[in-house]
């Protein structure tokens, strides 16, 4: 599972994952316009030498693929899906203050041990909703009591409504934290499940 980025694009495409080298996808996992910079969940699977194949259908575009998780192998913890549950929206006050974050700065959503979610859960699967931000941006999502990551799960430009999935470990306390790089922004996150041991 990697959580895939694409910016710089140089005409409006998508890109696929290639399930070989000599298959071309027919379903896209990012789409974007000229420009835009927009990143999505994604599982992808590997040839024998470890290698994912990935397909830019038009123009030149900058990948970058940001690690997440291993399925498989005897690596599996039990997932629970869950109906999509709100934990989070800065627009009324759900899960923190009523206000939309600054940028440079996390809000602290507390996950595990709420809302149907068990104390022992190790991470949660998360629709992340960036909501009219006051300028470009990008959030990345994170255990609590961690460093944050350099890479972000979800890349909006200034106005912009976007949601993105994110697999995110859970803190020790059961919260994760969720980062606004730059200027204001409301965020709605809703957990559509967990994993346990």
């Amino acid at each position: 599972m990697i959580n895939l980025t694409e910016t710089q694009p140089t005409a409006a495409g998508w890109v696929g994952v290639r399930p070989d080298s000599t298959t071309m996808p027919t379903t896209s996992v990012v789409n974007f316009t000229p420009g835009q910079t927009s990143a999505n969940q994604v599982v992808v699977t590997f040839d024998q030498y470890g290698d994912a194949r990935l397909y830019n259908a038009y123009g030149h575009v900058h990948l970058i693929a940001d690690f997440q998780g291993v399925a498989g192998c005897g690596q599996d913890l039990p997932f629970f899906p869950l109906a999509p549950t709100r934990v989070l929206d800065t627009r009324n006050g759900a899960g923190a203050p009523r206000s939309a974050l600054p940028g440079g700065s996390a809000v602290t959503v507390k996950v595990a041990g709420t809302n149907g979610i068990p104390a022992g859960a190790k991470a949660v699967l998360v629709n992340l909703t960036g909501i009219a931000p006051t300028t470009g941006t990008w959030l990345a999502a994170y255990p609590r009591g961690t460093t944050r990551p350099t890479a972000s799960n979800l890349n909006l430009d200034q106005g912009a409504i976007r949601p993105a999935l994110a697999l995110v470990p859970v803190g020790t306390d059961g919260s994760i934290d969720i980062y606004n790089a730059f200027g204001r922004i409301d965020i709605a996150a809703d957990i559509r499940g967990y994993y346990l041991d």
